[in-house]
């Protein structure tokens, strides 16, 4: 049986002009066995799997890749990774729905980039001293990014490890409410990978050397810039050093406000509940991991009322782990983006718009700038806005339900505003903020917060004491009891206490006029929303 009789046996289309003749053999007794031994399942595996290995083969590839992405994408489907799936699918005997289909392929995407690059990365040496046409992303890197051969064999594997970590992110989405069927699916092809893997690592193709060491596991190497392969042991690291910054500071005591804001808006939006859960998920891990990082920058030795993170595990692991739970959060949105394709670019956009406030809070703090109130406000859109305004944003790119963008806006960025000057006033005023972070602790931080702002902005005098008093504290240190309680007689004294709570008490009134009028609008009164409102109103009088 020829490659041509094989297809019309299947009904599906020839190839053509096909100059593989080894190729066409080896299909032709395929299919031939595969009808022979398995009927009419042989029959389905071979028409879902002949495209697969017959359109790599007639596939005109581009004489240069013009890209990194595109030399990546050319070499999935010419490595014919596709029929992989689909044989898996066969030796698991589960059939996978076109509904399936599409729900794995962002899964099925990443593990096809894996094939292939794994395979470049151990057939590079071979392909280069074989003398025959190279197609290999290796070859682009050089060529194309002018990197040497071993800089861009040290970037494949970057992006094969990176791609590994990807596959593990998504395949714990997949796993948590998918059908049995789908998590057998999802763990098989990660030991899929595993086996190509160890496959390309020893087989005769790639001409591996021997070297007579006894081997459990044989993986890209690391670290070692004189040999292709390394040698590792099968030990394998649990991740407790990565999760224990982050299991703490998810068990201190919390109001869960941001949950409890995303409740209210789902009044509107009517998600159900595992989307829900996901926003939810994904706000609380950029919120800890940006609390993590703010009470290092801050110097700041307890976080509601317990020893910070950092003082617990240390900086560097904090860093690292908060560093984590973004890319965590990012993984929990990537699992929804081939059905909300959208999202992911709002999800970024709130990741800089508030790295940009904080950068400015910062900023002011270590040139000892006293911003203006305006100014203030802008930052405070970014550093405090931005988190309520990427969980607004990304319920309505998962609703059928239509809000208004702007006025939905509008309340997130009142929300953020009075949220953070309530933190600020408190912080000064409130005994529970005292027992919980420490008297004034804003002032051992030198941050400049609304009340100091207004005060040093209304009197120059003031200012000028403040001002120096901050710049010429000593960064981590706390400041004298006294010397706090000088700062906060000056800012009374200018009134800007009384000021803060005015403002306190029109940002309440303008959150509560916005809330209507977006109730006016969608038809649909928000009982939880308000009783958010309440929670944060009441704010005593200084």
């Amino acid at each position: 049986m020829t490659t041509s009789t094989g297809c019309m046996a299947l009904g599906t289309k020839g190839p053509g002009n096909l100059q593989a003749p080894k190729a066409e053999a080896f299909i032709s007794t395929t299919i031939t066995t595969y009808l022979a031994k398995y009927g009419q399942e042989g029959h389905g595996i071979m028409k879902q799997c002949l495209g697969g290995w017959l359109d790599p083969l007639q596939l005109e590839r581009e004489p240069e890749p013009t890209s990194i992405e595109r030399s990546v994408s050319s070499q999935a489907v010419a490595s014919g990774a596709g029929i992989f799936w689909e044989v898996l699918t066969f030796s698991l005997g589960i059939h996978l729905s076109p509904k399936d289909k599409k729900y794995l392929q962002p899964l099925l995407d990443v593990a096809s980039r894996i094939v292939a690059n794994t395979n470049d990365y151990f057939s590079w040496k071979c392909e280069r001293d074989g003398g025959g046409k190279i197609c290999n992303t290796i070859k682009y890197l050089i060529a194309k990014e002018g990197q040497s051969e071993q800089q861009a064999k040290e970037t494949l594997k970057e992006f094969v490890l990176e791609d590994e970590q990807n596959y593990r992110f998504l395949s714990e989405q997949f796993s948590r409410d998918a059908p049995i069927h789908i998590r057998k699916y999802v763990s098989m092809v990660q030991l899929l990978l595993g086996g190509y893997h160890t496959w390309c690592a020893t087989c005769d193709r790639y001409k591996v050397e021997e070297t007579g060491k006894d081997l459990s596991i044989i993986c890209i190497g690391e670290g070692n810039n004189n040999a292709s392969l390394q040698y590792c042991t099968n030990t394998i690291l649990d991740d407790s050093a990565l999760l224990d910054p982050v299991n703490y500071i998810q068990s201190l005591p919390s109001k869960d406000m941001r949950s409890k804001i995303i409740d209210a808006l789902n009044i509107w939006f009517q998600l159900p509940e595992q989307p829900l859960d996901i926003i939810k998920d994904t706000v609380n891990d950029v919120h800890n991991s940006t609390l993590i990082l703010d009470d290092i920058q801050d110097s700041s030795a307890l976080r509601r009322g317990f020893a910070a993170t950092h003082h617990v595990f240390g900086s560097a692991q904090c860093i690292n782990s908060a560093t984590y739970m973004i890319a965590q959060a990012a993984a929990r949105l990537l699992a929804l983006h081939a059905q909300f394709p959208g999202i992911m670019s709002v999800f970024l956009e709130g990741l800089k718009t508030l790295a940009l406030g904080q950068s400015w809070d910062l900023n002011w703090r270590s040139t000892g700038y006293l911003p203006s109130i305006s100014e203030y406000m802008s930052m405070i859109d970014g550093k405090t806005g931005s988190m309520f305004e990427m969980g607004a944003r990304i319920m309505c790119g998962l609703s059928s339900r239509i809000v208004p963008l702007a006025e939905l806006n509008e309340l997130t960025c009142l929300l953020g505003r009075w949220y953070q000057i309530r933190d600020d006033y408190q912080n000064l005023q409130d005994e529970r903020y005292t027992a919980q972070k420490g008297f004034c602790e804003d002032l051992d931080e030198g941050k400049l917060s609304y009340p100091i702002i207004v005060s040093c902005n209304a009197d120059p005098k003031t200012r000028r004491i403040i001002m120096g008093i901050l710049r010429q504290r000593q960064e981590g240190t706390i400041l004298a009891l006294g010397v706090k309680l000088q700062i906060l007689n000056l800012i009374r004294r200018t009134g800007a206490l009384k000021q803060t709570w005015e403002m306190l008490r029109k940002l309440e009134g303008e959150v509560k006029a916005s809330l209507e009028a977006l109730e006016t609008v969608t038809g649909e009164p928000n009982p939880l929303f308000r009783a958010v409102v309440k929670l944060l109103g009441g704010v005593p009088k200084p």
